[in-house]
């Protein structure tokens, strides 16, 4: 479809452009904290904290799982997807917000810092920092599966996905140590509307091509060929009863709240208690859109191009314009494998970069700052941070050149794994009487929960619910049984987290009056 010097020309001038503006920002903030570089620092705007957030929290799914997972899943599918959006602003308010407060106080670097802050356990800490940077790593590493995927299927084959990924890696390395998370977050936000723009494009274009925009055509196509599309629990029974309540909980803790990147962003990056508002509102939205975008794509794909199994389904996008919009439209059809490639770039760096901060925050802070107390200059630290972040995302692209089949199946299981610390982190908020002991143990039973499960192969249906349950049994009988922590340790962080409320609250009401 594209030629090699046309794709690769997509690559260069975009990921050049990343790495102008990554050293752009560096030059601005060459001199602020490697807390700074991995957070902000409490400074983000609403606008670009929601667009940082979906551009964060959609990974490969946007181009390449999502569209084939609606094919494979069905209506039903798309049906579970939606009934977890009701619980985003609930869980933000309740526990982002709160995390966020206490932020504002203790300026955290790490996912880990709040449960260390909280409990006063170099062991949580430790554990915590594993589980964070063992979801990272395979997230990174799916993305670039997906950008070298995007290359070799534009180009029709003579592009290996292994170049590609290299390229792709070794220049996202230069963008990500220059400019922290300042220039992730703002990159994303372009990114974001990229993405969003180049997925409907295709989807309605197709819809378009292949039947003359009839939605009643297509309908009686999906309906004749593949009528178990509309069914219950759909083609390949992904909605069956228990994945009604295993699913919808995995993508509203596991994956809107506990993936590190996103888990930063949510409770670390906003200017203020607004921008947090802001995001409750507006992320349901947002989703929103991207999901029923996949959808349709899906819907149209299975219309047109049924009979696609396996990793096949996670190409249905550049199927779509090579099979069906291609011999209508040749010239309109290159406009749109341009627009995937973008768009596959434009998503999947946004995740990629954000995950391999986290991780790099993980080994800088976390286990040498934190752990292993290496005392360096302020200049130093900021080295080893870019450092970290460099060797991390040579790490991905390794695993990269390797990967299993099905893109799928690192991003569920990174999701699964960070269920089990959501109990933890709702005890950090609110239960005094919880302990470290039962932190630990509940952190440890249940990540091995996580495992056992996918184990016995029930994965695919409840993800981490039976691991997260598992942690909070244990969580609240461990604590019971161990002696209560230390009350002045407590006062003190509780008592930040009080003061916090109060001075954002007396503000919000001093604003009110005053309009």
């Amino acid at each position: 479809m594209l030629s090699v010097t046309s794709t690769w020309a997509i690559y260069i001038i975009y990921m050049g452009a990343l790495i102008i503006f990554g050293v752009f920002v560096w030059w601005r903030d060459r001199h602020k904290s490697t807390t700074h570089f991995y957070t902000a620092g409490n400074s983000i705007h609403w606008f670009v904290l929601c667009m940082t957030y979906i551009a964060a929290l959609m990974s490969t799914w946007v181009f390449f799982s999502g569209p084939g997972g609606y094919y494979r899943g069905g209506f039903g599918y798309y049906m579970s997807e939606l009934s977890y959006m009701p619980l985003f602003p609930v869980l933000t308010y309740f526990v982002m917000n709160k995390v966020w407060l206490i932020n504002t106080r203790r300026g955290y670097a790490t996912p880990a810092d709040i449960y260390a802050d909280r409990f006063k356990s170099p062991v949580l800490r430790l554990i915590l920092a594993l589980v964070f940077f063992a979801v990272s790593m395979p997230y990174a590493a799916a993305i670039y599966v997906a950008c070298g995927q995007a290359a070799n299927v534009a180009s029709g084959g003579l592009i290996s996905n292994t170049s590609v990924i290299i390229f792709v890696g070794i220049t996202a390395l230069l963008f990500v140590p220059f400019g922290g998370v300042k220039s992730v977050a703002w990159a994303a936000t372009v990114q974001g509307w990229i993405f969003m723009i180049a997925l409907w494009t295709i989807g309605i274009s197709a819809f378009v091509v292949g039947f003359d925009g009839s939605f009643g055509d297509a309908v009686a196509s999906v309906w004749t060929n593949s009528n178990n599309w509309f069914s219950y629990p759909g083609p390949a029974s992904w909605a069956p009863y228990s994945a009604r309540l295993g699913y919808p909980l995995a993508c509203a803790i596991g994956w809107t709240i506990m993936l590190p990147d996103v888990f930063i962003r949510a409770g670390y990056f906003g200017k203020d208690l607004a921008a947090q508002r802001q995001l409750m509102r507006f992320q349901p939205a947002l989703q929103l859109i991207v999901w029923t975008g996949c959808m349709v794509i899906g819907f149209v794909a299975i219309a047109l191009v049924p009979g696609l199994s396996g990793a096949d389904t996670e190409l249905v996008i550049p199927y779509l314009i090579t099979e069906i919009i291609s011999p209508e439209m040749m010239g309109f059809a290159i406009i749109l494998m341009s627009l995937f490639v973008w768009g596959v770039l434009a998503k999947g760096l946004s995740a990629a970069t954000s995950h391999l901060l986290v991780a790099g925050s993980i080994i800088s802070e976390d286990i040498l700052a934190k752990l292993l107390k290496l005392k360096v200059s302020k200049n130093t630290h900021m080295v080893i941070a870019r450092l970290a972040v460099a060797a991390l995302g040579i790490a991905a692209m390794v695993l990269a050149i390797n990967p299993p089949d099905l893109i799928w199946t690192l991003i569920m299981f990174a999701i699964a794994l960070v269920m089990p610390i959501f109990p933890v982190l709702v005890a950090t908020l609110y239960w005094r009487r919880a302990t470290a002991p039962g932190a630990i143990w509940a952190s440890i039973i249940g990540v091995i929960g996580v495992i056992v499960t996918y184990k016995m192969g029930y994965g695919d249906a409840w993800y981490g619910l039976f691991g997260m349950i598992a942690a909070a049994v244990v969580l609240v009988v461990v604590s019971l049984l161990t002696k209560p922590m230390d009350k002045a340790v407590l006062d003190e962080f509780y008592g930040q987290l009080e003061a916090a409320e109060d001075e954002y609250y007396e503000q919000e009401a001093a604003r009110g009056a005053a309009k």
